[in-house]
């Protein structure tokens, strides 16, 4: 009986924990996607924390799992993804939207061509920027948007007008004369990224590289490539790296959605040039009103108007000083620069509609992008429809194709060494004199700080609202980018692709010098001040083929193979028109039709056509162990006949060692160790291997004199620069090393290269002998070589429930020397009058700055004259290094529950910068900053020079003044005044916040109770802080746009720094 009841006892208590333990049990679903675009993740893993029990998501993002209790935690893990851990607290229903993990690398990434191919097996170094990174930096230039994102990549602003270009350098200057930019390719197709200025532009503007017209929110990912064994199947258009931008198509999942994103900035200029504020107009401390250039005036709180007296350059009257009898109120101090410059601001709306079927998806945008800059007027406008769609016909054909339409347009100022550059205008008034006080006389003459403009004052710069109102620069580019694929898959290892691509683009120009303008380019044959036109139109067309047949099959259970055989043709062809006219007959008719001086009209036609065959040859031992081959026939137009075909190739081998030795760690998680060896190959520009014919003319086009035809008779003059028939191709081999670890569970990932190109056979003009008939000619001689480290440490620092800390480090360093050119001799670009020189020197850096400098004892010491003054060197020499020592890019990523926030350091160190801005007005003006302490006495470090003897002796006890003769260099002051151009070539180094972002994710409940299923809000800046010993605004600026010469700063607009809010909306 006992015995009995003890067995219903223990029978009744299990039961009632069975009941108790089903009671707790909770059955929860839900569904995940990605936080990046709202695309359902498929695949998920999700393990309750402490137990066995999992489930995985469906195709739809998915998951339905029974959890033990209402306390249970659910571990959330994906590939490529944060792992997150979210507590059940008694829900039935759990949506997350999962994080990209930069942390981890990329599985699978693009390459050559669009294909995909597994990071492991590749030989060479490749990176890639997700779309997520490409929008947080809220940048209008796709180029802009890599800055500081890829290690081996230089971007370089041109400076910070609304609608100004960027170029972009990967691994170094490779060709003196030739290509250094990237070939960009966006779905496959290489479209057109030139930087063009315009023909007879005087002095230029913010011209815009070509990639501005890609709307960056239409870009899934950018892929980079960076070597020859990465782009060597892309041939001469490659062979400086290739920029592969993957748009996006249709929805992952099936059915219907809209996304909307919007962002509205306000845009400030980020720094002022530092000028004095405390002196006038005039000379020898005595104020001038005059014609006079300087500033070396009298104190303006010494001045006073006279109001009794009217005075045509002030309205309030003439400035007399405080002591006249008609001394009336206080001149003020006119901060011209605050009082020029704006705030601008930006705003883009983009909105995208995608469906999805088994069979068949499609993708139509559009957007638009307005900004108005910090200068008055200047505004740039993008307007982009795209549309792109594919679709499986059969089990073996799928075609898919892509229509982009747009149109850019923007309104511009000159900039650089022009008088009618709104800058150099701007930054040249002096403090006692308000530009804003009117612009214009009653009788349409310009009103300047140097007298009325009407030709009988000196040329002077223009006043900045007069250059902003008058004299505006306009483009207007109409563009189609698009594309035709078919995909044949006759058997499951063979594809047959082929993707005709076409890019046109219409641009329309037109640059404009009104009646009174003082920039050299509106002065007439006459000498009149009766302004100028240009208009300009160019029409660029590029079309390529590619024909690829691929295959892959395993050869046996240990090895893989991936053969690849292919043709490429490409095809260039750009015309332009260039229409110049001087001294308007009717006022403000703008036309070239209304000019009456000096018609010049030019018309250009240059075609190029390269084809290729080229073939791939891939193998795998034991999915770890990968050997690649390639090899590119070239056919090129512009190459004599007897040299026009050329071959080239590369050789790759990647081996992954804990695959191979089958090594199995938490801590030690992947290893790779990579090398490769290639070439590619760089071509000559249109015409060089024939002399050509140029109209004849017997004057210059400033400066007088006419072009044929003369009274109905035409006439041609042989080109200065003799063809040659004998040109080769440039080429350039490049070794390279790498490998690729990562650590504790992929949480830590290392990945460093090193890399040494040469490049031979350099393509260079060089002088020949005047009695040949001309003055230089194209050869192949000379030698660059670039070699470095790239580096890129990524990790996830913290994942604590909620919160994780996630960081990517790029860093680039490299040399880039002249190893050989023709003769020895080197190559010498003057510059500003040839006060600096940019030289090209065997054995040393390239494009090393030369200049005066103090001269120097042996031990280093600044030789001073008698009067105390240093003294300068006859000689130049090296006065400055333009290429930085190393860059970093240091990019965090935190997220806690649904807030998340990123921010992009950005680091350079050493390149130096020309500041030609405070050159000019520093010492010759009397603007800049510096010459605030005027009649300072001081005493110049350095020793006596004791002619003819030791020049080790007396340590300089000499005091001198710094008045006026001293800061512009007059007799004895010659080394510390304006001539002296060391002191104007300074570091470059910054560390600057590139950007910030700080976003807010609705839950998808909330989302879904707004009709929306995912929305986020965010707010973010850019350029916010800037630390640097830079003296003049910001080094990150260029004058000379993309060609090898940097470093120079020259009246270019400052950047900008923006504030902004964001809304994303997903339907």
């Amino acid at each position: 009986m006992i015995k009995r009841c003890t067995s219903s006892v223990i029978f009744l208590i299990l039961l009632f924990g069975m009941s108790s333990l089903y009671a707790q049990q909770i059955t929860v679903s839900g569904k995940v996607t990605s936080q990046e675009d709202g695309e359902p993740l498929p695949g998920v893993s999700i393990l309750v924390q402490g137990t066995t029990i999992g489930a995985v998501t469906d195709i739809d993002g998915t998951y339905t799992i029974q959890v033990p209790s209402g306390n249970s935690v659910l571990e959330f893990s994906y590939i490529g993804f944060v792992r997150q851990n979210v507590s059940v607290r008694n829900r039935s229903t759990i949506n997350l939207e999962m994080a990209p993990d930069i942390s981890q690398l990329s599985e699978v990434v693009v390459t050559a061509f669009g294909l995909t191919q597994e990071k492991k097996k590749l030989a060479f170094s490749q990176q890639e920027v997700g779309s997520g990174e490409i929008v947080a930096s809220r940048e209008q230039n796709v180029v802009d948007a890599l800055n500081a994102k890829v290690a081996g990549v230089q971007v370089t602003r041109q400076g910070g007008s609304a609608g100004a270009g960027s170029s972009i350098v990967i691994r170094g200057i490779q060709s003196i004369s030739g290509q250094n930019q990237p070939l960009f390719v966006v779905d496959g197709v290489p479209i057109n990224n030139s930087f063009r200025a315009s023909i007879g532009t005087s002095g230029g503007v913010d011209y815009a590289n070509r990639a501005i017209d890609i709307n960056p929110n239409d870009i899934e990912s950018i892929s980079v490539l960076k070597g020859p064994a990465a782009t060597s199947l892309y041939g001469i258009q490659g062979a400086t790296g290739v920029v592969l931008i993957t748009t996006k198509k249709g929805s992952k999942r099936k059915g219907f959605s809209v996304d909307i994103s919007t962002n509205t900035s306000t845009d400030r200029i980020m720094n002022y040039f530092p000028a004095q504020l405390q002196y006038s107009q005039g000379d020898n401390g005595v104020y001038n009103g005059g014609t006079t250039f300087n500033h070396y005036g009298a104190p303006i709180s010494t001045l006073r108007y006279d109001e009794s007296t009217p005075f045509a350059k002030d309205p309030r009257g003439t400035i007399v000083d405080m002591n006249h009898p008609n001394a009336g109120p206080r001149v003020p101090v006119y901060d011209n620069q605050r009082l020029f410059f704006q705030n601008g601001f930006t705003n883009d709306t983009h909105v995208a509609v995608s469906s999805s079927t088994d069979k068949s998806n499609f993708y139509l945008s559009a957007g638009n992008m307005y900004q108005e800059g910090i200068i008055p007027n200047n505004t740039f406008n993008r307007t982009s429809f795209k549309l792109t769609a594919d679709s499986q016909l059969s089990d073996i054909v799928k075609i898919g194709g892509s229509v982009n339409y747009v149109n850019s347009s923007s309104t511009k100022f000159g900039r650089g060494d022009n008088f009618s550059d709104a800058i150099q205008g701007l930054y040249r008034t002096p403090p006692s004199f308000d530009n804003s006080a009117g612009f214009v006389y009653p009788s349409g003459v310009q009103r300047n700080f140097r007298g009325a403009l009407d030709g009988s004052q000196p040329f002077s710069p223009d006043n900045p609202f007069w250059t902003v109102n008058n004299n505006p620069y306009t483009d207007n580019v109409n563009r189609f980018i698009s594309y035709l694929q078919t995909e044949i898959t006759p058997a499951s290892w063979l594809t047959i692709t082929h993707r005709l691509g076409f890019d046109f683009a219409h641009d329309e120009r037109t640059q404009i010098w009104a009646p009174s303008s003082s920039g050299g380019a509106a002065i007439s044959a006459s000498g009149a001040l009766g302004g100028r036109i240009y208009e300009d139109t160019y029409t660029d067309k590029i079309l390529n083929s590619d024909l690829i047949i691929s295959a892959t099959k395993d050869l046996n259970e240990n090895f893989t193979s991936t053969f690849l055989v292919g043709h490429n043709m490409f095809s260039t062809n750009t015309a332009s028109l260039f229409m110049n006219g001087t001294n308007f007959a009717i006022p403000g008719l703008f036309n070239i039709a209304n000019t009456q001086e000096n018609p010049i009209f030019t018309k250009t036609d240059t075609r190029r056509l390269t084809q290729a065959v080229f073939g791939r040859a891939s193998l795998g031992y034991l999915n770890s162990v990968f050997l690649e081959l390639s090899v590119r026939n070239e056919w090129a137009s512009t190459l004599p006949a007897n040299n026009r075909s050329f071959t080239y190739g590369s050789a790759g081998l990647s081996v992954v060692l804990t695959d191979l030795f089958k090594i199995e760690s938490n801590t030690f998680s992947y290893a790779k160790l990579r090398g490769s060896y290639a070439g590619a190959g760089n071509i000559p520009p249109a015409f060089a291997t024939e002399t050509f014919y140029n109209i004849a003319t017997t004057g210059t086009r400033y400066a007088g004199g006419v072009r044929f035809p003369i009274d109905g008779v035409g006439g041609v003059l042989l080109s200065s620069a003799a063809g040659n028939s004998n040109l080769r191709a440039e080429f350039t081999n490049t070794f390279e090393i790498g490998t690729d670890i990562r650590l504790f569970e992929n949480r830590v990932g290392l990945d460093v290269t090193y890399y040494n190109a040469i490049s031979r056979d350099q393509i260079v003009s060089v002088p020949v002998p005047a009695s040949t008939g001309f003055t230089s000619q194209l050869i192949n001689a000379g030698e660059i070589q670039n070699r470095g480290i790239e580096a890129v440490l990524n990790g996830t620092v913290m994942d604590r429930g909620d919160f994780s800390w996630d960081m990517i480090i790029n860093f680039t360093r490299n040399r880039n020397f002249v190893n050989s050119l023709p003769n020895d001799e080197p190559i010498v670009d003057n510059l500003f009058g040839a006060r600096i020189q940019r030289r090209l020197v065997p054995g040393e850096q390239f494009g090393l700055f030369y200049g005066n400098a103090f001269l120097r004892n042996d031990n280093g010491d600044v030789l001073i004259n008698p009067q105390g003054f240093p003294i300068i060197d006859p000689v130049q020499r090296v006065v400055g290094n333009p290429n930085p020592d190393y860059l970093i890019g240091w990019r965090n990523n935190f997220n806690y529950k649904n807030f998340n926030l990123t921010m992009l350091w950005d680091v350079r160190k050493g390149g130096d910068v020309v500041n030609v801005t405070a050159y000019w007005m520093g010492n010759g003006s009397g603007v800049a900053e510096h010459t605030t302490d005027r009649n300072k006495v001081v005493v110049f470090n350095g020793v006596i020079q004791n002619p003819g003897g030791d020049n080790d002796g007396q340590v300089n006890n000499i005091p001198v003044t710094l008045n006026q003769a001293a800061f512009q260099g007059v007799g004895a002051a010659t080394a510390f005044g304006r001539e002296l151009t060391e002191r104007w070539v300074q570091d470059g180094s910054w560390i600057r916040l590139r950007d910030i972002t700080l976003s807010y994710r609705l839950s998808s409940n909330a989302a879904s109770r707004l009709g929306m299923s995912r929305a986020t809000l965010g707010v973010y800046g850019r350029n916010l802080l800037l630390f640097t010993n830079y003296g003049g605004i910001d080094p990150e600026t260029n004058l000379s746009g993309p060609n090898s010469v940097v470093g120079l700063d020259a009246f270019t607009t400052p950047n900008m720094r923006s504030y902004g809010v964001t809304l994303n909306m997903s339907f």
